[in-house]
C-alpha cells in the first residue's frame, strides 16, 4: 500500500513538471496573416451605351393648384443612350413612349389615362413620342452634374436646365428630378390662366423623376 502511494505521488509530480516546463506562447511573436480583400472594381464607361428600357422609368406627378388633389404615375422609355469619354458623360438622348403613360395613385383609372392621352393634354394619337437631349455639362460635386438639355413634348422643343443630375457608376444609373411648365408645350387645360373655376385649376408645374439604368 505504501509503495502504491509513493508511485502515485511520483506520477503526479512528473505530470506537474511536464506542464510547468511546457514552453509558453509569446503572443508578440505571432505572425497574423491579414486576409486580403479584393480591390473594388470600377466600371469603365466609354463610347455610346444604351439604356436598359426595361428598368429605366419616368415618374410623373401633377396636382391641383388650390386644393390637395393630385395624380401620379409612370411612363416608359422607348430608347435612349448616354455617351461617355474617359468615364465622363458627354452626351445623351432619350425617347419616351407616351402611349405607356399610366397612373399609379390607387386604382388604375382608364378615364384619367384616356384624358391625359387626348387633346386636352398630350394628344398621344398625334404626338406619341417625347424626347430629351443633353446639350451641355457642368460638374458640380463628385458625380453630380448640371446639364443643359432640350425637351420636346407635343412637337414643341424648349431648352431647360437640369440642376441636380446624379450619375452613380456602381449602380450604372443616372438619376434626376425636375419640374416643367406644361403650358410651355401647349398643355393649357384647366391651367391657372384658363380655368373658369379657381378650385378646379390644375398646377402648371409637372414634376418628373427620371431613373436611367445602363446596359453595361
Amino acid at each position: 500500500m505504501k509503495q502504491t502511494v509513493i508511485l502515485f505521488a511520483l506520477i503526479t509530480l512528473c505530470i506537474f513538471n511536464s506542464c510547468k516546463n511546457e514552453p509558453k506562447t509569446n503572443n508578440e511573436n505571432l505572425i497574423v496573416v491579414k486576409e486580403e480583400t479584393p480591390e473594388e472594381v470600377h466600371n469603365n464607361f466609354d463610347g455610346l451605351i444604351a439604356i436598359n428600357v426595361e428598368k429605366s422609368i419616368v415618374n410623373w406627378k401633377g396636382s391641383m393648384l388650390f386644393s390637395f388633389g393630385e395624380h401620379y404615375g409612370t411612363v416608359n422609355f422607348k430608347e435612349g443612350s448616354l455617351e461617355f469619354k474617359n468615364n465622363e458623360i458627354i452626351g445623351g438622348s432619350f425617347v419616351v413612349d407616351m402611349n405607356t403613360i399610366i397612373n399609379t395613385d390607387g386604382e388604375y383609372s382608364e378615364d384619367l389615362v384616356n384624358h391625359l392621352k387626348n387633346e386636352d393634354f398630350f394628344e398621344v394619337y398625334k404626338f406619341w413620342e417625347a424626347k430629351l437631349e443633353f446639350v451641355n455639362f457642368e460638374k458640380i460635386d463628385g458625380g453630380r452634374l448640371k446639364i443643359d438639355a432640350n425637351l420636346t413634348i407635343k412637337g414643341i422643343t424648349k431648352p431647360m436646365v437640369l440642376y441636380n443630375v446624379d450619375f452613380l457608376p456602381k449602380e450604372k444609373m443616372l438619376y434626376t428630378k425636375f419640374k416643367i411648365d406644361r403650358t410651355d408645350f401647349g398643355i393649357n387645360y384647366s391651367s391657372k390662366g384658363v380655368s373658369k373655376f379657381k378650385d378646379y385649376a390644375i398646377s402648371d408645374a409637372v414634376e418628373l423623376e427620371v431613373e436611367l439604368f445602363l446596359n453595361h
